[in-house]
């Protein structure tokens, strides 16, 4: 029998081919890459589509909002001319008023000065003028005793020479401007048919007591002396009654009123006998200055500026 040979295994080394899983891998990872790259090129295209449209609604909404703008531009300077055409009409307005008031006033003083002037040189009489309020002031004791509305010596006198002046003068301001027909002694300069509108006589004392007997106090004192004064002056005027003189609203001009103690022209705070206190005022008061027959047009702009504003939101 032939002797079997052990057979004794020893563990031997294989060598494995790792080039097959490498190859397998890099592929795998080169699908992998194709794979991202196509994802990536996907989401490409698909944001710049998406940036592509909002770019094109940006433009959209800019050239919207340029479109807005350039018509609110053009509403806007037509605004501001609107604003200055309305800023030039009402400077033109004012300049208007401004004239006419500047005329009321000529006239106050040309009338004023008239009578002062005329007073002087024809009746030998000083008077007093205050353009500025349109008074002719008579002193009081010229005309009345102290505490007493009986004309002094000569006061009556002084009234009608006042009348005399005022029939050469207040029938050239009197009247209606359409129907006035001018009177030969009115100057061209004098005729000024309708803008007289009144002529208040008012009364005004100083603020000593009066006896209670007869007064009640200065404001019955001062009243009436004004309708004394004006009784007699309106009875002196014959030749042009000053009775029927009146405005251009076919009114009466003259008017009386007492202020008693209560417009002083030299304030005293005790019972003081101040005789520039004691006085007869004649106030002559001119229609004033009507509102700029353009006035409507300035108002028209305005409401066209509020509809442009209106406009503008």
């Amino acid at each position: 029998m032939a002797q079997r040979i052990r057979e004794t295994r020893t563990p031997q080394y294989v060598a494995l081919d790792y080039s097959i899983s490498i190859s397998d891998v890099m592929s795998a990872l080169l699908f992998v890459f194709i794979v991202i790259l196509i994802m990536f090129s996907f989401n490409m295209s698909t944001s710049e589509s998406d940036f592509r449209e909002e770019y094109q609604q940006a433009a959209k909404e800019r050239e919207r909002l340029e479109q807005i703008n350039t018509e609110k531009g053009e509403k806007l300077q037509k605004l501001e001319t609107s604003i200055a055409e309305l800023r030039d009409l009402a400077s033109n307005l004012k300049n208007d008023f401004d004239l006419q008031q500047a005329r009321t006033a000529q006239l106050l003083y040309q009338l004023l000065t008239d009578i002062q002037q005329e007073l002087i040189s024809k009746e030998n009489l000083r008077v007093h003028i205050d353009p500025n309020l349109g008074i002719l002031r008579l002193p009081d004791e010229i005309l009345f005793p102290l505490g007493s509305a009986q004309f002094a010596t000569g006061g009556e006198e002084i009234l009608k020479k006042l009348a005399r002046v005022l029939e050469h003068h207040l029938p050239c301001y009197t009247g209606n401007l359409h129907e006035a027909v001018r009177p030969s002694f009115c100057q061209e300069h004098q005729w000024n048919p309708g803008t007289l509108d009144a002529v208040f006589i008012e009364g005004h004392t100083d603020n000593m007591p009066v006896n209670a007997k007869t007064f009640s106090n200065n404001l019955h004192l001062s009243g009436m002396r004004a309708i004394r004064t004006y009784e007699t002056l309106m009875a002196a005027s014959t030749k042009m009654p000053l009775m029927d003189l009146r405005n251009q609203k076919g009114q009466t001009v003259f008017g009386i009123s007492g202020y008693g103690e209560y417009r002083p022209v030299v304030a005293h705070a005790t019972p003081t006998p101040e005789p520039a206190n004691r006085r007869i005022d004649f106030r002559f008061l001119l229609i004033n200055p009507k509102p700029p027959e353009a006035s409507p047009q300035f108002f028209e702009g305005l409401d066209r500026l509020t509809e442009k504003l209106g406009a503008l939101k």
